[in-house]
């Protein structure tokens, strides 16, 4: 909001611009002004391995981070087991206001967080679990899982979506005007919340309600690998997805050899956006 910028990854380094680390890799946070000079920095996680995967910008200034955690020391006070999600709050200067572990006791990863519109997040990743956080998992590969905390991090609802093959390591997540959660990613499956797969991976978009119930879902793709990799909504109430595609039929029009980049432009849909 002040015109510079934001950013997370993760770092092993201990020197140059980074002036800690835990141990493993830790949450790497990097404050820029609007001409790229480093405002502050900030490293947080355990002994273990700590991944940050989205950062936003909070409506108090401050910044939500979410990633995974193999920690369980350090600024990381819970862990499931093998990988959790690991959320923390900062607030305008970096510092750690609060830190939540969402998983079960195999690896989970967070990919995608966004504050919603009653001040909590909705956070979006992926599960191998069946245990601890995580209910009605399918099959025995990767589902998707969904998460909505409050604005202290308490958990609300968890929904974990799929089916019996692997689906999405890679999501997005975006809360529409009408108070409904649009997801995208890319599924194997064809059953359980996922139908009409053109074969292989495809991608894949969700409409879900403030509840988490599914309005309605989509595959788009081709009899080969189409995996999803972002999406954002546009300003007519549709969607932009972005990939990888290798198919040259179904949904893809033409293929210039092995992965091509795959762009669609979706309309609302079942939607009705204000």
């Amino acid at each position: 909001s002040d015109g510079g910028y934001i950013f997370s990854g993760y770092s092993n380094s201990n020197n140059g611009d980074l002036t800690l680390n835990y141990g493993g890799y830790d949450f790497l946070i990097v404050k820029l002004n609007s001409a790229g000079t480093i405002v502050w920095q900030k490293t947080f996680g355990g002994s273990d391995y700590d991944y940050s995967e989205s950062i936003q910008q909070t409506s108090d200034g401050g910044y939500i981070v979410a990633g995974a955690t193999n920690s369980y020391n350090g600024d990381v006070t819970s862990n499931q087991g093998s990988g959790d999600w690991w959320i923390i709050k900062l607030n305008a200067n970096g510092a750690l206001q609060w830190q939540k572990s969402f998983g079960g006791t195999n690896f989970d990863v967070a990919h995608s967080i966004k504050q919603t519109l009653d001040g909590g997040y909705i956070v979006a990743g992926m599960t191998h679990s069946s245990d601890g956080d995580v209910t009605n998992h399918h099959g025995i590969f990767v589902d998707i899982w969904i998460v909505k905390i409050s604005s202290n991090g308490i958990l609300q609802w968890q929904k974990a979506l799929g089916g019996s093959q692997i689906d999405s390591s890679t999501l997005s997540i975006a809360q529409i005007p009408n108070g409904d959660y649009i997801i995208s990613g890319y599924t194997y499956s064809n059953d359980g919340d996922i139908t009409n797969n053109h074969g292989n991976y495809d991608y894949w978009l969700a409409n879900l309600n403030s509840s988490g119930q599914v309005q309605w879902q989509k595959c788009y793709g081709g009899s080969d690998w189409d995996k999803g990799k972002t999406m954002s909504t546009t300003s007519d109430g549709g969607f932009i997805m972005a990939g990888e595609s290798l198919s040259t039929d179904g949904d893809v029009t033409i293929n210039n050899g092995l992965y091509d980049i795959w762009v669609i432009k979706l309309n609302s849909g079942n939607l009705s956006v204000p």
